[in-house]
C-alpha cells in the first residue's frame, strides 16, 4: 500500500507540475527501499531507476565528507588558513578557514552570481575550465570571514583545491578512492573527469531538451561544488551510509551536523523543521537542466532522494510530499496495530 502511495505521488505532481521525469528512491530503517520512476527522459524514452541524472549542489556533501575524512587522517585540520594550501587569490582573504569554506561563513561572493557567467559557459560549452581559472572571477567579499553566513559555490571549489594540494592526487581520485569505491556507489561519478558507461537522462531547460549542448564547460566548473552524477537508489545508498556511521568517525559527524548562520547549514547539509520533525538535506540545481534533493528524516532514520531531469524543478517539495506520505501510512499503521486490526 505505501509503495502504491509513493509511486502515485510523484505519478500526480509529475502531471500536475507538466515535469519531464522524476526518479526517486526512499529508504527506511531496516535497509527496505522502494524505487520509483515517472515520466520521460526524452520523447518516447521511459526514465528507468538506472538512469543518471546531474545531482548539481548535492555534489557539496561528498566534498564535505572527503575534507573531514582528510583531517581524520591528519592531512589537513578545518582551523588551516587558505594560505597553508593555496596561492592567493584577488578578492579571496587568505586567512579564511576550511571551516569557514565549508560552512560558508567565509563571505565569498558566489562565483555563479557575476555578471557574464552563463555567457562564459555557454559561448564555448566544450571549454574545460580550471578551478583556479574560476576564481579569477571572484568578486569583492560579502561580508569578513566569520561575521555572517551567504551559501556561496566559491568556498566548495576552494575545499576541492585544498583536497588536492594537500594529497598531490586529483580531486576525482580522491572522490573515486575515499567514498565511491568503499561504498560501491559503482554509478555515481564525476562528470568531464570520468565517465560511467550508464544512460544519462536527458536534461531539460524550459520545455527544451539540452542533450545536445555538450556540458564539459558547466560541469568543470560546478567541480566540486556541482560536478556529480548518480542514480536516486545511490544517492539514498550514500545518505543512508553517512547517516549510520559507516563513513565518518563519530568527531567528524557531529563536525558535519554543527548547523550554523541564518541558512542553519553545517558540512554538505541544511538543517530543518518539517511537519515538526527535525530533517536533514540539501538541494541542487544546475543549468540545462537537473534538479535533486536529498533528505534525511532523523526522527524515522528514513531516507529519501529526488531527482528531476528538468529546471526549474520541484525536488524539494516533492520529497517533502513524500515524507508526508510515509509518515501518514505510519500513523495509520500504528494506529491500527493499537486497536487490533
Amino acid at each position: 500500500k505505501l509503495a502504491t502511495a509513493l509511486q502515485n505521488t510523484i505519478d500526480s505532481i509529475r502531471i500536475a507540475t507538466n515535469t519531464r521525469g522524476i526518479s526517486a528512491c526512499v529508504m527506511f530503517p531496516g535497509k527496505e527501499t522502494w524505487k520509483g520512476v515517472s515520466g520521460f527522459s526524452y520523447d518516447g524514452v521511459l526514465l528507468t531507476p538506472e538512469m543518471e541524472f546531474g545531482i548539481a549542489s548535492n555534489t557539496k556533501l561528498f566534498t564535505g565528507v572527503l575534507l573531514l575524512k582528510l583531517a581524520e587522517h591528519k592531512l589537513i585540520h578545518l582551523d588551516d588558513a587558505l594560505y597553508k594550501w593555496l596561492p592567493p587569490f584577488q578578492n579571496i582573504d587568505s586567512n579564511i578557514t576550511i571551516r569557514q569554506l565549508l560552512n560558508h561563513t567565509s563571505g565569498l561572493a558566489d562565483v555563479n552570481n557575476i555578471a557574464g557567467y552563463p555567457d562564459s559557459v555557454l559561448s564555448n560549452p566544450n571549454r574545460i575550465f580550471t578551478p583556479a581559472e574560476v576564481m579569477t572571477w571572484v568578486g569583492p567579499p560579502l561580508f569578513a570571514a566569520g561575521t555572517g553566513w551567504d551559501y556561496s559555490n566559491t568556498n566548495y571549489l576552494l575545499a576541492g583545491m585544498i583536497a588536492e594540494s594537500a594529497t598531490g592526487r586529483t580531486y576525482g581520485q580522491l572522490l573515486r578512492d575515499s567514498i565511491l569505491s568503499p561504498l560501491k556507489l559503482d554509478s555515481s561519478f564525476l562528470d568531464v573527469y570520468e565517465r560511467i558507461s550508464v544512460p544519462i537522462a536527458h536534461p531539460w531547460q524550459g520545455g527544451i531538451d539540452k542533450n545536445s549542448t555538450p556540458r564539459k564547460a558547466l560541469n568543470s566548473i560546478s567541480w566540486a561544488a556541482g560536478g556529480m552524477y548518480s542514480t536516486s537508489g545511490e544517492m539514498a545508498q550514500w545518505y543512508h551510509a553517512l547517516m549510520n556511521g559507516h563513513v565518518l568517525l563519530p568527531d567528524s559527524f557531529d563536525e558535519m551536523t554543527r548547523f550554523v548562520g541564518s541558512g542553519n547549514y553545517g558540512i554538505g547539509l541544511f538543517e530543518t523543521k518539517i511537519s515538526g520533525r527535525t530533517v536533514w538535506y540539501h538541494g541542487g540545481s544546475i543549468w540545462g537542466g537537473y534538479n535533486s534533493t536529498m533528505m534525511y528524516d532523523r526522527n524515522s532514520g528514513v531516507v529519501i532522494c529526488v531527482l528531476i531531469n528538468q529546471n526549474p524543478g520541484q525536488a524539494f517539495q516533492l520529497a517533502k510530499e513524500l515524507l508526508s506520505v510515509i509518515l501518514s501510512y505510519t500513523l495509520v499503521k500504528s494506529e491500527n496495530h493499537e486497536q487490533g486490526s
